[in-house]
């Protein structure tokens, strides 16, 4: 009870002085397709608004558009700005964005306002020193021969363009499209890191057998150095054809904050490097087999092994899902292989009504991790979702499609999703490293992140939705909100899993009155929001 006092008080100083925080919400609307019984295509939204998700439809567009693995862009407070398939932007009221046309000139499938881009060739991030301004990086992606037979999709340069949402009665501009960086013959997939100063971005690409990399440093749109490095003791010479095209046109992954770096290195193995958030140097840490599963297709016997991957939040775990289904493999084991733990069954594909169609493994897409903490696996209608990432094996709550038709989003979420990956948007800088001071610039960064909370609505019935900010995100940051009642009780908790800032409320039950949503960091009240329980 002396807990409850305490926190009831601090709370009421608090609130006294009490400011609108600044948020990280850049990727709380992920963009799919709803597809009618006329088979029209319109835009729709999976919007974290709630503890059950919320779709909602989009404005139609002005022009047909395909937006098959779509990226959105909201601002910092969560609210969506704009989105596009690479090649075309629209604007949030469903208008093609002034200059929103005309990307990727001259690359493959590029430039083609009904098409998409080549998906994963593209990401969004925001000016790290001016609020309203975004950047897309974009692969120029050609075809290349490698070897005497063998063909790839790679990229020999990158692109950046500019989008302003100030413009335009902030219904945006594109500022400028296609510039050229970085030119040089790389893989077609890249990550996109905050730079340890949390302000500036690292855009890293390798070659396309995986033992070269590049980091180039951005500062808003200018380039102000690129770091290489080379995978010492490792060789390709091994490689064959398929080999080179898995490690080439896969992609990137990051460990959510920002220092481990996971790509194939051949078929059925992986290798796991150390990135320097400061200087931006690459570093191996180690190579291991993904293992494989017998599976019968087309009536062969076939051994495959996993191909895509995702970092729990912690970095302890690895998600990797391919043909043979979904695994686990655990980073922190002496025999990362032999820790591999299968996650239910072939991840059959589903058909647009959700039906398991056996005999085609192609049931997953990329894995993004979601503004609530969950693992995503979505692809058209296949929708997999890992509830607990950093729980081991079936505590991990994961859930296969192909297991539990129609959708492990609910009975009733029929759209075409995708979980198209998203920057870490909520990686802070690396403060007390020297590296949060490092590359200090005359203007000052977009308004720091503070701590802070916030409830919605503010006066309620049902569910509520409470947002946290803090300065920074991460397993060693233990955040948690406590809801206290006029009298100091306690009337629920709930504890943020790493780079989470979402959590939903159900108070449909509770005695009408003022209550206090108190924001804690490692035990300590950091900020509070009221809320008011109506009847």
């Amino acid at each position: 009870m002396k807990r409850s006092i305490y926190l009831f008080f601090t709370t009421t100083v608090l609130l006294i002085g009490l400011q609108e925080a600044y948020g990280q919400q850049h990727d709380k609307h992920w963009i799919g397709v709803d597809v009618d019984t006329n088979g029209t295509y319109s835009p729709i939204f999976m919007g974290f608004e709630s503890d059950e998700i919320i779709y909602q439809a989009a404005p139609p567009t002005s022009d047909f558009i395909v937006l098959q693995e779509a990226v959105a862009m909201s601002d910092a407070s969560g609210n969506l700005q704009f989105y596009t398939n690479g090649n075309v932007v629209v604007s949030w009221d469903g208008y093609i964005m002034e200059g929103g046309k005309g990307f990727n000139e001259g690359t493959l499938d590029g430039n083609t306002m009904n098409a998409e881009y080549v998906p994963y060739t593209y990401q969004l991030i925001p000016d790290g020193y001016e609020e309203g301004v975004y950047y897309m990086l974009h692969s120029f992606i050609t075809v290349e021969p490698w070897g005497d037979s063998c063909y790839s999709i790679a990229a020999p340069k990158m692109q950046i363009s500019k989008i302003d949402m100030r413009l335009n009665e902030s219904r945006g501009k594109v500022a400028y499209k296609n510039h050229y960086f970085d030119e040089e013959i790389m893989a077609p997939a890249f990550a996109v890191v905050r730079h340890g100063n949390g302000h500036d971005w690292w855009l890293v690409r390798h070659s396309p057998d995986g033992l070269y990399f590049r980091s180039t440093l951005l500062r808003k749109d200018s380039v102000l150095f690129t770091v290489e490095s080379t995978m010492q003791g490792l060789s390709s010479d091994w490689f064959d054809c398929w080999d080179l095209i898995i490690t080439a046109q896969n992609l990137l992954e990051v460990s959510p904050d920002g220092s481990m770096l996971l790509n194939n290195y051949g078929v059925g193995h992986a290798k796991l490097m150390d990135f320097d958030r400061c200087s931006g140097e690459v570093s191996l840490i180690d190579t291991f087999s993904l293992g494989t599963v017998p599976l019968v297709y087309e009536n062969q016997l076939v051994h495959p092994t996993v191909t895509t991957f995702a970092f729990s939040p912690s970095g302890r775990y690895l998600y990797g899902v391919g043909w043979g289904g979904f695994a686990q493999y655990d980073l922190w084991a002496s025999d990362i292989l032999a820790s591999k733990v299968l996650l239910g069954g072939v991840p059959w594909d589903m058909d647009d009504l959700q039906n398991v169609l056996e005999g085609q493994p192609l049931g997953y897409g990329a894995f993004c991790l979601g503004p609530d903490g969950k693992l995503y696996s979505l692809y058209e209608t296949t929708h997999n979702v890992i509830e607990y990432p950093d729980e081991l094996g079936e505590s991990s709550g994961y859930c296969v499609a192909a297991d539990n038709p129609p959708s492990c989003l609910g009975p009733d979420v029929p759209y075409y999703l995708f979980s198209t990956p998203h920057p870490h948007y909520r990686l802070g800088p690396l403060t007390g490293s020297g590296c949060d001071t490092i590359l200090s610039s005359t203007k000052e960064p977009v308004a720091g992140s503070d701590y802070g909370v916030s409830a919605s609505p503010t006066v309620a019935s049902g569910q509520v939705e409470v947002s946290i900010t803090l300065p920074g995100y991460g397993s060693q940051v233990a955040a948690e909100i406590q809801v206290v009642d006029m009298l100091g009780r306690v009337m629920e908790c709930h504890r943020f899993p790493p780079y989470a800032y979402l959590h939903w409320l159900d108070v449909s039950g509770w005695a009408a009155g003022l209550y206090n949503v108190v924001l804690l960091e490692n035990g300590r009240v950091r900020a509070a929001a009221r809320l008011v329980v109506a009847r």
